[in-house]
C-alpha cells in the first residue's frame, strides 16, 4: 500500500481522521491490526527517510553560508566601488554642463545659419531654372510633345512658387499663365476625339497632362461638353416626333379635303407622359455605360466626372422640363391650368414625380 502525503501539509491535519480514514480504506481481507501494523511501519520509514534527507540538506546548507557571506562581502565592497565612481562622473558633468551648453547653442546657430545658406542657394538654382526654362519653352511648344510641355510648365509653376513674388519674374509669370492656356487649347481637339471614340490609351495621357498643369476643371468641362449633345439629343428626341405627328396630321387633313372625306381623322400625337419613362431608360442606360468606361479611363476621377455630367444636363433641360410638366399636367387635369405658377424648381419636379 501506498501512502498519500499530501494530507500531512494540509494546515487542517487531524491524525485522528487521518487514521480513522486510513482503516476504513484497508483491504476487506486484512484484518484491523495487520493493518495498523504495516500502517506503522510504513510510516516509520518514511519518517526515518524525511529525516535523513533533512539532515543531508542541512549539513550542504552549512557548507553554503560561508561561500554565500564571502559573496555578500563582495558584493558589498563593488557597490561602494561603483557608488564612488557614479559620484565621480557626476561631479565631471557637473563641471562640464556650463560649458556644454554654450557649445549646443553655439551649434544651433550654426546649423540654423547652415539650413538659411541651404534654401537660399536652392532658390538660386530655382532662379536660374526658371530663366532657362522661359528662355527654352518656346522650343519644347514647337516640338509638339505635349506631355514634356506639361513637364516644363509644371516645373516652372514650381520655380515661381519658390522664387515667391519677385517683380523681376512677374513677365515669366504673366507668360507661364498664356503658355497654361496654350497647352491647354492643344489638348482641347485631342481629348475631345479621345473621348468621342473611347480611346482609353490617349484620355488617360491627355487626362495626365491637363493634372500636371493643374487643370482638372478643364477636364470636367471638356468630358461634360461631349457627353451632353448626345444626352441633349435625347431629350430633343420629343420635338422631333412632336413634329414628325403633327407633319403627318397636317398631311392626312390635307388628303382628306381634297377628297372631300368628312370623316374626322383622330389626332396620332406623342404624348409626354408617354414618352418620359423611355427617355429616363435611355438616360439610364447612357450613364451606366458612361460609368463603366470612366471607371477604366479614369478611375480616379469617374466618381467626379459622372454626377457632373448629370447635374450639368439637368441644368441645360431644366426649363424645359418644367416646361413640358406644366403643359402635360394642365392637358391632362384641366383644374392646373388655373394654377399661376405651375411648376417651377426641380424640388417640385421631384415632388410631382414621387
Amino acid at each position: 500500500m501506498m501512502l498519500d502525503l499530501g494530507p500531512f501539509s494540509d494546515e487542517k491535519f487531524d491524525s485522528k481522521k487521518w487514521i480513522n480514514s486510513a482503516c476504513k480504506n484497508r483491504h476487506p481481507q486484512d484484518s484491523l491490526d495487520k493493518h495498523m501494523v504495516d500502517l506503522e511501519m510504513k510510516l516509520q520509514m518514511i519518517s526515518e527517510e524525511i529525516a535523513a534527507s533533512l539532515e543531508e540538506q542541512s549539513a550542504s546548507a552549512l557548507l553554503r553560508v560561508p561561500r554565500a557571506t564571502r559573496d555578500v562581502l563582495r558584493l558589498r565592497d563593488d557597490a561602494v566601488s561603483l557608488r564612488n565612481s557614479v559620484a565621480g562622473i557626476l561631479d565631471k558633468l557637473k563641471k562640464a554642463e556650463g560649458s556644454s551648453a554654450e557649445s549646443i547653442a553655439a551649434l544651433a546657430k550654426v546649423d540654423t545659419v547652415k539650413q538659411r545658406m541651404e534654401a537660399a542657394y536652392d532658390t538660386l538654382q530655382d532662379a536660374a531654372g526658371l530663366t532657362q526654362l522661359s528662355a527654352t519653352v518656346e522650343d519644347v511648344f514647337a516640338s509638339g510633345d505635349l506631355p514634356r510641355a506639361a513637364e516644363t510648365l509644371a516645373n516652372m509653376r514650381h520655380c515661381l512658387s519658390a522664387v515667391g513674388e519677385v517683380a523681376e519674374f512677374a513677365n515669366i509669370r504673366k507668360q507661364l499663365e498664356v503658355l497654361e492656356d496654350r497647352l491647354d487649347t492643344m489638348v482641347q481637339p485631342r481629348l475631345t476625339d479621345a473621348l468621342s471614340n473611347r480611346k482609353v490609351d490617349i484620355a488617360q495621357d491627355l487626362r495626365g497632362i491637363l493634372i500636371r498643369i493643374g487643370r482638372f476643371k478643364s477636364l470636367e468641362l471638356h468630358y461634360t461638353k461631349v457627353h451632353l449633345k448626345p444626352i441633349k439629343q435625347l431629350w430633343d428626341d420629343f420635338e422631333s416626333k412632336q413634329r414628325a405627328s403633327r407633319l403627318a396630321n397636317d398631311k392626312s387633313e390635307v388628303e382628306r379635303i381634297s377628297s372631300g372625306n368628312e370623316y374626322q381623322s383622330s389626332s396620332m400625337t406623342v404624348s409626354f407622359s408617354s414618352w418620359l419613362p423611355s427617355f429616363y431608360d435611355e438616360l439610364l442606360l447612357y450613364l451606366e455605360q458612361e460609368w463603366k468606361w470612366c471607371m477604366v479611363a479614369f478611375p480616379d476621377d469617374y466618381k467626379a466626372l459622372v454626377p457632373k455630367l448629370l447635374m450639368e444636363t439637368m441644368a441645360v433641360i431644366g426649363s424645359s422640363f418644367i416646361s413640358r410638366i406644366n403643359l402635360a399636367t394642365g392637358e391632362v387635369v384641366p383644374e392646373t391650368k388655373a394654377l399661376a405658377k405651375g411648376i417651377t424648381s426641380f424640388h417640385d419636379i421631384l415632388k410631382f414625380l414621387l
